[in-house]
């Protein structure tokens, strides 16, 4: 098992990697997620199902975690090779834009 950071310690880490490594958060973003949905996949293939076909639902908040959630689904959703139903952002969500953007087409 990886260590695992607090939320604060995350905040601070990923701003860090935006200012003084010059990461765009898009880019932190899209590798947090992308991340997580291979992890998921492994996972599902550990319990004996299918990556291919599974059901898996993402639920994402309008917080910090919101954009990195919709990327997970994304990537889920295409590597699954299916369709997969899409719920977005309520109206005056600050973090939309990044929201969006970790949706991509998909919205």
């Amino acid at each position: 098992m990886h260590g695992v950071f607090t939320a604060d310690e995350m905040r601070r880490l990923d701003r860090r990697a935006i200012t003084e490594l010059s990461i765009p958060g898009v880019t932190l973003m899209e590798n947090a997620g992308r991340g997580a949905a291979e992890r998921i996949q492994a996972l599902l293939y550990e319990v004996g199902g299918s990556r291919h076909g599974a059901r898996v639902s993402v639920v994402c908040g309008k917080g910090g975690n919101g954009g990195d959630g919709f990327v997970v689904a994304r990537h889920l959703g295409d590597n699954a090779g299916n369709d997969h139903n899409k719920r977005c952002v309520e109206p005056g969500d600050q973090r939309k834009g990044q929201i969006e953007r970790g949706v991509g087409d998909h919205v």
